[in-house]
């Protein structure tokens, strides 16, 4: 299958309103690894129907968000039942967007969801499990001696992320700390609302002590079930192939699957206390901290790539076809 398989990937919301377009490039990256040159090809869900058209690709990735009220996708289906693709929507929202599946479980020949838990509540014979993950090229960084700030976190001030370092701030305040990002409270001594640039990522997190991994609880359109979320966001595994030293807050065992504390490949805390012994473990212990974050970046590198990704989608597909 794979020697004459093409792919095209394609935005779920328009660019108008897609925060996260840069993603799709790095899925397509993912693709790029298994099939020949100029076999995959990128465009915003505007362009799909035209290219799908021109293209005549095996696989649609429709990926993103289909929340968005204009984000429509019968020409995009149109096309790929013409040309004869299989047409998968690989969903990087859920759980906190579940209620609008709606729009695509008619339309899929495939579903493809980021969470894990979520996966398990659509009414689709075809829904897989497929988590984030890194991009080789975008995220991975050499190793870095040099520590800026001992601890730090990138991210919109969510109600349960205020709620964690208000109860973190004592604990906190020995060390050098920037939280940065959007609807950040006043009285948190070390945030700054301040827009980061994606790129700008992986070295901050490279140049950390110590990286946050706080979860999100934030719901869009999640009223149906009320799911909670169960596999770990994106920037874990960006953060890890950045290769600095994640320390997470605990509120699942899902983690155990990516990154194991017992492998030396993560910390995790569940209170104030513990949090502050890990910062002053890792900074009186540079050997130690070097070797977790060296650690996580080889499973990050081994096993949570888009690479990885684009292979089991590639197998589920290929299972699928007669």
């Amino acid at each position: 299958m794979i020697g004459s398989f093409r792919v095209l990937v394609c935005g779920a919301s328009p660019d108008s309103v897609n925060n996260n377009s840069v993603l799709r490039g790095y899925v397509a990256n993912g693709f790029r690894a298994h099939v020949p040159e100029g076999a995959v090809r990128v465009c915003s869900l505007e362009g799909a129907e035209r290219v799908a058209r021109d293209f005549h690709p095996h696989l649609i990735i429709v990926f993103g968000s289909c929340m968005p009220a204009v984000a429509n996708y019968l020409g995009v289906k149109a096309a790929a039942l013409d040309v004869g693709a299989c047409l998968a929507f690989w969903l990087h929202d859920d759980p906190y967007e579940f209620d609008y599946a709606y729009k695509i479980v008619p339309l899929a020949d495939v579903v493809f969801s980021n969470d894990r838990w979520t996966a398990t509540h659509y009414s689709h014979p075809h829904v897989f499990h497929v988590p984030l993950a890194a991009d080789r090229a975008a995220h991975f960084r050499d190793h870095n001696p040099t520590k800026e700030r001992d601890v730090f976190f990138c991210g919109v001030g969510f109600p349960n992320r205020i709620a964690l370092l208000r109860d973190c701030v004592d604990s906190l305040r020995p060390f050098n700390v920037v939280v940065a990002g959007a609807e950040w409270p006043s009285d948190l001594p070390f945030a700054e609302n301040r827009r980061v640039p994606n790129a700008d990522l992986p070295d901050l997190h490279a140049s950390s002590l110590l990286t946050l991994n706080m979860g999100r609880r934030f719901n869009l359109a999640n009223s149906r079930f009320n799911l909670d979320a169960s596999t770990p966001g994106p920037r874990t595994f960006e953060a890890a192939a950045a290769g600095t030293v994640q320390c997470m807050f605990v509120e699942g065992l899902e983690i155990d699957d990516y990154f194991s504390e017992r492998a030396g490949e993560i910390l995790l805390f569940d209170s104030p206390r513990e949090l502050r012994t890990h910062i002053e473990m890792l900074r009186d212990d540079p050997a130690r901290a070097a070797a977790i974050a060296f650690a996580a970046q080889r499973r990050a590198m081994k096993d949570h790539t888009y690479e990885n990704r684009a292979a089991r989608i590639l197998e589920a597909i290929s299972d699928l076809r007669p």
